[in-house]
């Protein structure tokens, strides 16, 4: 069923079809938000409230751009409120000035870090969260969703070139033995349970909206 179908049964007042569009693009919407804050909690509760703001202001959205475009700069606006809410989110910067990857010095972490900091996976989203956030966006939605630069540029409000050029630098801050680690399709996965627990809370705050109205 096309997104636009779904949107329009969901105005017409099928309010429950709306966790079909958090279905499908949930894991979108996670690694999106990922890009800007690397602390679960605040990240799940900024997809929840991107579905509920979204949820609110559905009947603006006008089929001009996809469906997914249109969510994911909602998320990036939730996002980066709540960034500014908050001196809580840091990222560690692993590059040099010449935009190189660099090896962190893993001497300060605990024997429980240290062991997930070793396998591959993990590897490249700490890789990943070493990025800039402008760099970092663009290489989670082209590299990991796999979306076109297109898209990307219309989500970001940037232009085809601008795309281009800061995924450009992103690949280039990557080391080449970290990207062949493992399968960056997999990386910041938003798993069955995650999943299930923001559909939940999403769709019990919008029924709370719908028997307020």
């Amino acid at each position: 069923m096309p997104d636009i179908v779904v949107i329009q049964r969901i105005l017409e007042g099928q309010t429950e079809m709306f966790e079909i569009l958090m279905r499908r693009y949930n894991e979108l919407l996670y690694r999106t938000i990922r890009s800007y804050i690397d602390i679960d909690a605040d990240v799940e509760d900024t997809i929840q409230d991107t579905y509920v703001k979204a949820f609110q202001k559905l009947y603006q959205f006008k089929n001009e751009a996809l469906f997914s475009t249109w969510l994911i700069r909602i998320g990036i606006n939730e996002a980066l409120q709540r960034i500014r809410k908050s001196k809580k989110h840091k990222t560690v910067d692993i590059t040099n000035e010449n935009g190189t990857l660099q090896i962190a010095d893993m001497s300060f972490m605990n024997p429980e870090s240290n062991s997930i900091y070793k396998d591959s996976k993990a590897f490249i989203e700490k890789a990943v969260d070493a990025l800039p956030h402008k760099y970092k966006i663009v290489y989670m939605l082209k590299e990991v969703e796999g979306m076109e630069i297109s898209e990307i540029s219309k989500g970001l409000d940037l232009s085809n070139s601008n795309v281009k050029v800061r995924l450009h630098r992103a690949r280039n801050m990557m080391k080449d033995y970290i990207l062949n680690a493992t399968n960056t399709q997999d990386i910041f996965e938003f798993g069955n349970s995650k999943c299930d627990r923001v559909v939940e809370n999403v769709m019990r705050r919008i029924q709370n909206l719908e028997t307020n109205k």
